[in-house]
């Protein structure tokens, strides 16, 4: 990988309106022990990627478009293997030459950052806001679930019910937003039933936290796939271990129409699912339910997805 050159980057339709995505390829995560992730093998590891080189792919991606793409872009998401917000592998330095170039990006409304929640500090948030200078900020959290024994025990993500609220209540205080990650069916005892049912628990439960403190939310819709020499591809081999239907993402959203809760849905795998891991219908409507799924990420158009039918949905 050149370390000049950042992961991945792309203009999206998005609820919001035009997005700029920007994965950055930096040292890889701290953290690095969730059982179901195999992103840190896209990045650097314990290699060390200077602030320069991450300043080089910031110019790359935002040199790549021409300005009448960039003019129409109201967001801008940054990810990276880790946390964003982890100075060891994201230098602030870097991540203010990007702030630098936004005003590049006329109509520019919000600017979202991806970072586990030990991370996310008040007077940082304060930092970020006085750059972004009106602009809005989003942070994005892998919350995952609202059920704390599949989050931290089966998961092993290290977020607590109590971490997580007092985190909302802190970019409440700050007038920033929330974005956050929701797995359907990551625990390898779920049915599908199950995996639709904590899913709509957890979705409603964010928004519901979302309405208390009054705090924008917004949720990020992730069926599980089976990431190469993650734990979850042993129970995958060993337990049978089947990946949510495309059907039941549909029916998880479906089930919100009225929470006021903008959802996007994640379809990609980044490359790195197992032969087999990857969420699926019967094979002759996949196309056409990812088509709609990722046309109600822009839209939110619940009528769409009524619209869908395929013989297999009742099985």
């Amino acid at each position: 990988m050149n370390c000049r050159r950042p992961i991945a980057h792309r203009i999206r339709k998005t609820p919001l309106g035009r997005e700029l995505v920007l994965s950055l390829y930096t040292k890889g995560c701290r953290y690095a022990r969730c059982s179901f992730c195999s992103l840190p093998a896209l990045s650097a590891g314990e290699a060390a990627v200077s602030a320069r080189d991450i300043r080089a792919q910031v110019d790359h991606a935002l040199d790549s478009y021409p300005a009448k793409m960039l003019a129409p872009v109201q967001r801008v998401s940054v990810f990276n293997s880790g946390s964003v917000l982890d100075q060891r592998t994201l230098p602030t330095s870097a991540l203010w030459h990007l702030f630098e170039r936004l005003p590049e990006l006329a109509n520019l409304k919000l600017v979202c950052l991806d970072s586990r929640a030990e991370f996310i500090e008040a007077w940082e948030l304060d930092g970020l806001l006085r750059r972004l200078d009106g602009i809005g900020l989003e942070v994005a959290v892998g919350y995952e679930t609202q059920d704390e024994r599949i989050r931290n025990r089966v998961l092993r993500k290290g977020l607590s019910e109590k971490t997580f609220q007092g985190l909302c209540a802190l970019l409440a205080s700050k007038g920033a937003r929330l974005k956050a990650y929701v797995m359907v069916k990551p625990d390898p005892s779920m049915t599908e039933r199950d995996g639709v049912e904590e899913a709509v628990r957890t979705l409603r439960h964010i928004a519901a936290l979302g309405g208390s403190l009054k705090l924008a939310v917004c949720a990020h819709l992730n069926p599980t796939y089976v990431a190469k020499g993650s734990r979850l591809e042993r129970e995958f081999r060993t337990r049978d271990y089947s990946p949510p239907r495309l059907w039941s993402v549909v029916d998880i959203i479906s089930r919100m129409e009225g929470a006021g809760l903008p959802i996007q849905v994640g379809l990609d795998t980044e490359g790195l699912a197992v032969r087999g891991g990857t969420f699926r219908n019967c094979g002759l409507c996949d196309a056409r339910v990812r088509k709609a799924l990722e046309a109600f990420s822009g839209a939110q158009d619940f009528a769409s997805l009524r619209a869908l039918s395929c013989p297999c949905r009742s099985l």
